[in-house]
């Protein structure tokens, strides 16, 4: 459809209305009446900039670029983009790491990014504007294993890194994505891989007890409408739970976002504890584990997100 070309070309950047004809390969008097259509809707701005050329870019304030990483835990992310489609247009990328996603978050790529807390406190620390606006759930992780000692593969500051950590028979060995963990676990490169779902059960592995917060939901423009009317809908969707009329339709998205089948998906599922909430204490033990100061202002850190009642 024309409308979904047109609006994916925008996801990458503001163009010219002659570019993004071009692009399309189609007529001028066709793009223009699809631009006229997404400006009344109030999706698109057009501004003249000299003589014919009028340059197009997305309503920051009716845009939501969302970056996830390949994990079945964002099930209520998912079902709250499903549930603004209407009001909202979106775009959801698919990271390998926390250390990628959160660059973007920073670079101005993604207008939310969903990272463990670890990671995202490492990027506060780089820039005080980055912060959690909402926990995404507990649990969902785990270790598989050949050996109860050697090398055990993981990704840097993450929740997987923090249980290796733990692990004082191992040594840490540090890997891009999830894909290239399991490769070296299954060429016998490393005696253990600590792992996530839904690639922890789909590689036998049995998902520990859901005791911490592993990702969170961060920005850097907390008061956006976009993200405003996401929240409204995310937290919806976390009181409804997993088990809702929309669970096929969302667990579909979610399985051909992470390329696995929707029955992987569905079963990881029962993993994770959901949560928008982080607990403070919880937050200054992650940190803590990974020798980061907790003098920093982890108040300041969590001040956008709800907090478990002290």
């Amino acid at each position: 459809m024309l409308r979904d070309t047109v609006i994916e070309i925008l996801f990458s950047g503001e163009r010219t209305q002659r570019e993004i004809t071009s692009l399309t390969r189609s007529s001028r008097s066709r793009i223009s009446e699809v631009l006229g259509e997404l400006e009344r809707e109030g999706f698109v701005n057009r501004k003249r900039i000299g003589g014919r050329t009028v340059l197009v870019a997305l309503n920051s304030e009716r845009v939501l670029r969302v970056g996830i990483l390949r994990s079945s835990e964002y099930f209520h992310i998912i079902s709250a983009l499903r549930a603004i489609s209407g009001r909202i247009l979106s775009r959801v990328k698919v990271y390998d790491n926390s250390l990628e996603a959160l660059k973007s978050l920073v670079l101005g790529s993604e207008d939310i990014v969903s990272s463990p807390l670890v990671s995202g406190y490492f990027f506060y620390l780089v820039d005080n504007n980055v912060k959690p606006v909402a926990a995404v759930a507990r649990g969902g992780s785990g270790v598989i294993s050949r050996k109860n000692e050697g090398l055990i593969g993981t990704t840097p500051l993450s929740t997987m890194d923090r249980e290796s950590i733990l692990l004082k028979n191992y040594r840490r060995v540090y890997f891009k994505s999830v894909e290239d963990i399991v490769k070296a676990f299954q060429d016998g490169e490393i005696d253990a891989a600590s792992l996530w779902e839904p690639f922890l059960s789909i590689n036998g592995g049995k998902a520990a007890e859901p005791d911490r917060v592993c990702c969170c939901i961060f920005s850097m423009n907390p008061k956006s409408k976009a993200l405003s009317y996401f929240m409204e809908e995310y937290l919806k969707s976390i009181s409804r739970g997993t088990e809702c009329n929309e669970c096929d339709e969302v667990s579909a998205s979610l399985s051909s976002l992470l390329g696995v089948s929707k029955e992987d998906v569905e079963r990881s599922l029962k993993s994770y504890v959901f949560t928008e909430k982080i607990e403070r204490e919880d937050a200054l033990e992650q940190i803590s584990r990974f020798g980061f100061s907790v003098e920093k202002g982890v108040d300041t850190f969590l001040e956008n997100c709800p907090k478990v009642p002290l």
